[in-house]
């Protein structure tokens, strides 16, 4: 009996695949034998379709929505009435939300054209056209040649960590700017600021956006060729030799978690899910009404992203390590020089502290699962910090306790969206599929929503923290 390999290679590759209740019943085979062979009708049009039929809808809701926001600039061009400038910074974010689930579409469509491009239906499945899938070599080359990357040894598994800590650098600086914005908002209250200093800033948003939204494209499009290749080298090998057991090296440090099982995404009745649990509405960040309360916070894992720069800078990325061991505040430099004997280049580290848990959501009146992220900066054995906005874990000396309570927190919203997966984390359903983070190649720290939650403070400036000697 043949062994229906379509079924496999879809719910490897889907970021988003949009399917009938039915049809995610029958891709629970998973990779057994297809006695039905139901996968075989699988319709790349039919999805590709659906997918631009949201696409349209989407586009046509924002420019509904652009039209009022340039209705109310040109109210505010008349008035300058500084409530108006306020309204339309909070219009601005919501078609920024609406723009959101749209570029996550149009990455959709962008993978799923790969796919179509490099397999082809057969008697019994799908088949990757291996040979016809850009050299990974040739492919690297031309990123290299594109980012000039401080590492040069580099390879599909390292641009995908690269664009996906560059998309989170990148949304750091979205808040920075946005804090700025509202900073600059109560001096002009005051007499003290300018209009033209908060439009400024209001445009420097949207570039930084479209900066994220750049580099998950990439991300996601090279997540989606690396596992064609992946899956067609695979193939072939079983085609030649009966051999399955191959997985290409990737470019990390050293990780004690678990490698990712993949899930697919659905969507039933115009609901996405991840396996069984649907996605959920995004917590209230700090710039919205209503504070979640947080409950059975769980430490679950640490990444460090490496860098040669003085301070993490996107440009001068080296690498990452992932490790089960939390650390208390004062040793935070010993992940620094864990990335030093790693990499004698390093001379600078990101550090975050993953937890998760479940969280009540004010906006929607009900519990879901949820994670907590702290993130600390270091340089030397002697020089660690968090950044503006940033607070300090609630006890610095015992990582492994975060106590219940509400938390005012930032959202990275639908950041997860690309990585539905069997999660090692989830507080209901233990190894279930949940949308969660990928450092590391792992999975791990759900989240209902398919978002990152950052504790954040009211502060701007770097807080120091005291180190220990080893």
């Amino acid at each position: 009996m043949q062994k229906c390999i379509t079924l496999f290679v879809i719910g490897v590759m889907f970021l988003s695949r949009l399917v009938t209740a039915q049809e995610f019943r029958d891709s629970q085979v998973g990779s057994e034998e297809c006695k039905s062979c139901s996968c075989r009708g699988f319709d790349f049009d039919k999805v590709l379709n659906e997918v631009n039929a949201k696409i349209a809808n989407l586009s046509s809701v924002i420019n509904q929505k652009e039209v009022e926001l340039y209705t109310l600039y040109d109210e505010f061009n008349r008035t300058r009435d500084i409530e108006i400038l306020e309204e339309i910074i909070k219009f601005e974010e919501e078609v920024q939300l609406l723009r959101s689930e749209l570029e996550l579409y149009k990455r959709q469509r962008l993978n799923l054209m790969l796919i179509k491009k490099y397999t082809r239906k057969t008697a019994y499945g799908i088949e990757i056209l291996y040979y016809r899938l850009p050299r990974e070599s040739k492919l690297v080359e031309k990123y290299v040649e594109e980012l000039n990357p401080v590492k040069k040894d580099v390879n599909l598994g390292w641009l995908i960590a690269f664009y996906r800590q560059a998309s989170e650098l990148t949304f750091d600086d979205y808040i920075e700017v946005d804090m700025r914005l509202r900073d600059t908002l109560k001096e002009i209250k005051a007499g003290n600021g300018t209009i033209e200093d908060a439009l400024k800033l209001i445009r420097e948003r949207r570039k930084l956006w479209s900066e994220i939204y750049r580099y998950l494209e990439e991300r996601d499009k090279l997540q989606t060729i690396k596992t064609l290749r992946e899956l067609g080298r695979r193939q072939t090998i079983m085609k030649t030799l009966g051999i399955v057991s191959y997985r290409e090296d990737e470019v990390i440090y050293h990780s004690e978690l678990g490698l990712r099982y993949p899930c697919t995404e659905t969507n039933i009745d115009g609901t996405p899910y991840c396996g069984v649990n649907s996605l959920k509405q995004v917590l209230p960040s700090y710039n919205y009404p209503g504070t979640p309360f947080f409950e059975d916070l769980t430490l679950i894992a640490v990444w460090v992203g490496v860098y040669s720069s003085s301070e993490p800078n996107r440009d001068y990325y080296l690498g990452e390590f992932c490790t089960y061991t939390f650390k208390e505040e004062s040793r935070l430099h010993e992940y620094w020089e864990l990335a030093r004997y790693y990499d004698s280049r390093a001379k600078s580290v990101q550090i975050k502290y993953f937890y998760d848990g479940i969280a009540y959501n004010p906006s929607m009146g009900e519990y879901q699962i949820v994670n907590l992220i702290w993130q600390f900066e270091c340089n030397s054995a002697t020089t660690c910090w968090v950044t503006s906005y940033r607070p300090r874990l609630p006890y610095p000396n015992n990582p492994l306790t975060i106590p219940n309570g509400e938390y005012v927190i930032r959202v990275f919203s639908r950041a997860l969206r690309s990585n539905c997966c069997r999660s090692s984390s989830s507080h209901d359903n233990p190894y279930g599929c949940h949308w969660s983070n990928r450092h590391c190649e792992a999975c791990f720290a759900p989240d209902d929503s398919a978002s990152q939650n950052f504790p954040h403070e009211d502060r701007s400036g770097w807080i120091y923290i005291p180190q220990e000697n080893s």
